[in-house]
């Protein structure tokens, strides 16, 4: 059994709140669920949609053929009506034309989405409790009142419900909230930011959290402004993060070079959307994969770490806070708006077995180096306010942080710092850089969101293999070669020059057989990955 349902209409009419909510009900059942949102940048007007497909087995993507239109106004029917079923059928609280759907008789406003959400729950067979259960979780002291009305919408349903197993419970987390737990539990102490779409909804999240976890969340005037003061706030030895997506990393530039230069640990959250420029904002890209990797003037080491899902946006999290801390280096969590703002169903929650180690030391005597040069590359961190002197500069320096354009000391310097990638990598080893699925002789290679389309792509192709990137820097040269061997492999890219194949090329010498691409601002289906490689193949 997979199943979707597409709930659409105007922004403004509580569509992806009412998806969301329908997803929780299905995932307290034990079922999996992806939940994928499609909004215009407006408040209120326009269309705006999302689909939720659901199923007893591992779900990472969305199907665009529906069950079930949920219908909140006659132009989302006219949207959907091609992508319905044969056999499907329209949910509303109103007519909308040549179609008959179910009327659910109930129509108050925004109300009536909660009695739509009701007849819905009973038609896919959600015990009643296990909704009323949602509601109350999500409203508090407001879910009476809703829970009443969901209860004539359910109570509304005439027919047989479909029955339902009942599974072991699961949680349902957006992209954004796996970050922003996964920052909180490796320690985060502050957290600065400029909103922009879709990466403010890491720090919103933050900010509703901060007063129980101790932590300071601070918007500010925009991200100049935010990454100096996570800079400043490193260098007092805080735990700390900011973030955005292309145009507000843009203006990070120098602030990301600061930190290489300071070695100071901090970690960006940079969240790709549609470019360029402001581009089509609340939709989804990877055309900033060079852009990362190059941030920032001057040479220094970074880490780019990229998850595909839900459960590795909270993991990788939490391995880019320890890398940061234990290396004194910027590292990027590299996501875009399809993971970041779709929702998924885990287990019963989200767990790591990273360290929270922050590195730093009391310094116990005035001669404490705040460079000093290792054979690893990695100087003792500490906090100021000491006996000894902890400096952080942008410029060139010695061993003690003071300012040099000494040629040697310079040189010296320079490859200090990048001896850190070398023992990055030997920390690293061959293990973790990839990850590999099936064992067929051609294989797709992909980064980030498109994971979950591939792998669900994988059952109605036979002879492919999948082969995810995991980090983009370092990059996992040696396993990648190792894993591809004898492989004919496409790329697997939301872009349209073929960016992640540029750096296998340029990391590993080896030329992909071509490139799956999409760059119309949607994420992949699998049925958008199966009909390419069919139709090669006529």
């Amino acid at each position: 059994m997979r199943k979707t349902v597409i709930f659409a209409g105007e922004a403004g009419q509580g569509i992806d709140r009412t998806a969301v909510l329908f997803g929780k009900m299905l995932a307290a059942c034990g079922k999996h669920c992806f939940i994928y949102r499609d909004y215009s940048s407006l408040i209120r007007g326009g269309h705006n949609f999302s689909t939720v497909t659901f199923s007893d087995m591992p779900v990472r993507s969305h199907d665009e053929e529906a069950d079930i239109i949920v219908a909140l106004n006659v132009k989302a029917y006219e949207k959907h009506e091609s992508q319905l079923k044969r056999k499907g059928e329209v949910v509303s609280s109103q007519p909308i034309g040549k179609f008959t759907p179910v009327i659910v008789p109930f129509e108050k406003g925004n109300s009536s989405n909660n009695a739509l959400l009701g007849f819905l729950a009973a038609r896919v067979g959600i015990p009643f409790s296990a909704g009323s259960r949602v509601l109350r979780k999500d409203f508090g002291a407001k879910a009476e009142n809703i829970i009443k009305i969901f209860k004539e919408g359910y109570s509304s349903f005439g027919g047989d419900p479909e029955k339902m197993t009942i599974g072991e419970p699961k949680a349902v987390f957006d992209g954004n909230e796996a970050v922003a737990k996964g920052a909180i539990d490796a320690g985060l102490h502050a957290a600065f930011y400029y909103p922009m779409t879709p990466a403010t909804g890491v720090f919103t999240k933050l900010e509703s959290v901060k007063t129980e976890n101790n932590i300071i969340v601070e918007q500010t005037e925009d991200e100049i402004a935010a990454a100096n003061a996570t800079i400043g706030a490193s260098y007092a030895g805080k735990t700390v993060m900011t973030g955005s997506s292309g145009g507000g990393l843009a203006l990070m530039s120098e602030a990301v070079s600061f930190a290489g230069m300071a070695e100071l640990p901090v970690v960006f959250y940079a969240a790709q959307r549609m470019g360029p420029s402001t581009g089509v904002p609340t939709y989804t890209s990877q055309g900033d994969i060079r852009f990362v990797l190059n941030i920032g003037p001057g040479e220094f080491p970074r880490m780019v770490l990229i998850p595909g899902d839900i459960q590795e946006a909270y993991e990788m999290t939490r391995q880019a806070f320890y890398f940061s801390r234990k290396y004194r280096m910027p590292v990027f969590i590299l996501s875009d708006k399809h993971i970041a703002e779709s929702y998924a169903s885990v287990g019963q929650k989200l767990s790591s077995t990273v360290s929270k180690n922050d590195f730093l030391k009391k310094v116990s005597g005035k001669n404490y180096k705040s460079y000093e040069i290792t054979k690893d590359g990695i100087s003792v961190g500490a906090v100021p306010g000491g006996i000894g002197c902890v400096r952080a500069t942008s410029y060139e320096h010695d061993e003690f942080g003071y300012t040099t354009e000494d040629p040697e000391k310079v040189k010296s310097m320079n490859e200090k710092r990048m001896r850190k990638e070398t023992t990055l990598k030997a920390e690293l080893g061959r293990k973790g850089g990839i990850s590999i699925y099936g064992k067929g002789n051609k294989a797709f290679v992909f980064s980030g969101s498109p994971k979950g389309a591939v792998l669900d792509a994988l059952a109605n192709l036979k002879g492919w293999s999948a082969i995810q990137i995991n980090r983009l820097a370092p990059f996992p040269e040696k396993e990648f070669t190792d894993a591809i061997k004898g492989k004919e492999f496409l790329t697997v890219e939301n872009n349209s020059t073929a960016l992640l194949a540029g750096v296998i090329r340029q990391a590993c010498a080896i030329k992909e057989s071509g490139s799956i691409l999409r760059y119309d601002g949607r994420p992949f289906t699998p049925d958008y990955i199966v009909e390419k490689i069919k139709k090669d193949r006529r």
